[in-house]
């Protein structure tokens, strides 16, 4: 890796970004400028990109061939839980599933995998405000999976909460540092997907009214 070009790539692609006002689009590109400057290491130039665009920002690098897979892979996986939003991160799911497969992980992950159950299979749960599974980020939690689904919505909102089963060697990963004890997975390997629709209401001792179970085939 060369860090003087990956240096003088992260500045162009700072500048390209638009923000929402005039005073903050060149304050906020200056800043991070400056400390893309005084970067010495990769990580340093990363940490420097606005969260929203990282990926987009990685995947534009290893497009024009700045990092190799496994550099690509490994900044990925680092920066997997700081980032909300997966729907229009600048990287496709395929790509993120495949940088996932390729990454350095700690030793220990295959074993905390392995405790997660004593079957060969984990059930895992996804909240969202939109009726699609189609996503890499679950939870092993069902009380996160709730929280996930209702976070953003009003009473009388409907949202959704997803069960499926996860053989333990397709787990790309598992990361609970920010104690959401999240799965990542290929969600095309997931088995036997239901769908709760779910009514946020005003009820104190009840946040949701669980009214409709659907059964999804999985893929």
């Amino acid at each position: 890796m060369d860090i003087g070009k990956i240096k003088n790539a992260s500045c162009i692609y700072i500048s390209s970004l638009e923000y929402n006002s005039s005073y903050y689009e060149e304050d906020e590109k200056q800043t991070r400028i400056e400390r893309i400057n005084k970067a010495d290491r990769f990580s340093q130039c990363l940490s420097a990109i606005n969260k929203g665009n990282r990926f987009d920002y990685l995947n534009w690098l290893h497009k024009e061939g700045l990092i190799t897979d496994q550099e690509c892979a490994n900044a990925v996986y680092s920066i997997w839980t700081m980032q909300e939003n997966f729907y229009r991160c600048g990287m496709s799911k395929e790509k993120l599933i495949k940088m996932m497969k390729m990454a350095e992980k700690s030793p220990l992950l295959q074993s905390d995998i392995d405790d997660l159950s004593d079957e060969d299979t984990v059930t895992i749960y996804r909240g969202v405000k939109v009726n699609n599974y189609r996503g890499l980020s679950w939870t092993i939690d069902k009380n996160i999976a709730e929280w996930f689904a209702s976070r953003f919505g009003h009473n009388g909102d409907k949202c959704y909460m997803f069960t499926g089963i996860i053989n333990k060697k397709d787990i790309l990963a598992l990361f609970s540092s920010r104690n959401e004890k999240e799965v990542v997975c290929d969600y095309r390997k997931i088995k036997n997907i239901q769908c709760e629709e779910i009514i946020i209401t005003d009820n104190p001792e009840s946040q949701f009214d669980k009214h409709i179970e659907i059964c999804i085939t999985g893929e």
